[in-house]
């Protein structure tokens, strides 16, 4: 599912009002988007009838006429799928309108091979989705993955892991911008930057709400970037990867093998200063990344979607610190730099902005598109 609007629709504003404001009536859904009332007025009567929206204290089956001053709210029964090809697993999930992660499971990978990874994939979330009430059956899927993603093609142009051949998907790290805007705490008009961190290196920018694609979705490398500024040189970026950073770890009997996952490194830091100590070194590098991006970007929030920064602080200070030292333009790394809204499930709401955005941007061709049954156009 995608769009081209360079804007919402009227129907898609009312929808961010309502994501923004919780149930509302008309009135404050027109002085929030800044439509008149009669427009307001015309649609949410399209958003009733469709199933997207609800009238305050009704259910999805009571008839949706009601006065003009009732509060309305989104209808949390329409639901999205979701996957994330990561380089060792994969995640599978149903999210609502509202973003709420339904239900999701985690496959490990038995293969590299992207036709592979599909099957296992859509395997696992038909049995996400049959342990759900039949109500809340996902109307569009959406798919995510790191590296070069052009997401309007649907091609995955390259992947340091996985062996993609034919598989569209979108790009995780704009779908972080576009779930951080529509469901996270970054304001709709303003300018981010999200530097993603895992088994590849991502970054992702919006410039006054609009998140940059460009020809081909390619922000450049940035090892080509930056890498020669660091520590090591180019090489160092790679190091930085948590498959480069658990295989590290483990080799060095600081954690156990088989290699575990990053969730396992981010637990024992909290537990051994010798762990501790490897993820604070690992951020002031990363603090030198983001300090050249946002001398190139100056946005006015960064996210860093690294769940050691939200659970560790050392970690964080490593990064403002480092940020701030390494920077020419910023003048209070505190307030500019942010961890993820959706700490433990920020690659299942990237995926799902995949098609989130689209029924935010233009509801009435989501609806046209996606009926009210599950289409996997992704694939």
């Amino acid at each position: 599912m995608r769009t081209t609007a360079d804007r919402p629709t009227p129907a898609g504003l009312v929808l961010r009002a309502l994501s923004t404001l919780g149930p509302a009536p008309r009135s404050v859904i027109a002085t929030h988007a800044r439509l008149s009332p009669a427009t307001v007025t015309s649609a949410t009567r399209y958003l009733l009838e469709a199933g997207l929206i609800v009238e305050t204290g009704a259910g999805p089956d009571t008839p949706r006429v009601g006065r003009p001053h009732t509060p309305l709210t989104l209808n949390t029964e329409t639901t999205v799928a979701a996957i994330h090809f990561a380089a060792a697993r994969t995640r599978v999930a149903v999210v609502d309108i509202s973003g709420e992660v339904l239900s999701s499971e985690i496959i490990p990978h038995r293969s590299t091979d992207g036709a592979e990874l599909v099957a296992h994939a859509t395997d696992a979330l038909a049995r996400v989705i049959d342990s759900l009430p039949a109500e809340v059956a996902p109307r569009a899927l959406g798919a995510a993955t790191g590296g070069w993603v052009d997401s309007a093609a649907g091609i995955v142009h390259s992947h340091p892991f996985l062996n993609w051949e034919g598989v569209r998907v979108s790009d995780q790290a704009r779908g972080i911008v576009h779930s951080e805007q529509l469901f996270g705490a970054l304001p709709a008009e303003s300018s981010a930057l999200v530097l993603f961190v895992g088994n590849v290196i991502d970054a992702a920018f919006a410039v006054d709400g609009r998140v940059r694609y460009g020809p081909g979705a390619s922000a450049g490398s940035l090892e080509a970037l930056v890498g020669s500024a660091l520590p090591g040189g180019i090489g160092s970026m790679r190091s930085l990867t948590h498959h480069s950073l658990c295989e590290e770890l483990s080799q060095q009997g600081l954690l156990p093998r088989p290699v575990p996952s990053f969730v396992d490194v981010v637990a024992a830091a909290r537990l051994d200063a010798r762990v501790r100590a490897r993820l604070v070194e690992r951020a002031g590098v990363l603090a030198r990344v983001v300090a050249v991006l946002v001398d190139i970007l100056n946005p006015d929030t960064v996210i860093i979607p690294d769940s050691s920064f939200t659970l560790i602080d050392e970690v964080r200070t490593a990064y403002l610190t480092g940020i701030a030292e390494h920077s020419t333009t910023i003048l209070d790394a505190q307030s500019l730099v942010t961890g993820t809204s959706f700490p433990g499930r920020i690659l299942e709401q990237s995926a799902a902005a995949a098609v989130l955005r689209a029924l935010y941007d233009d509801p009435l061709q989501f609806i046209a598109h996606t009926g009210s049954t599950l289409q996997p156009d992704l694939f």
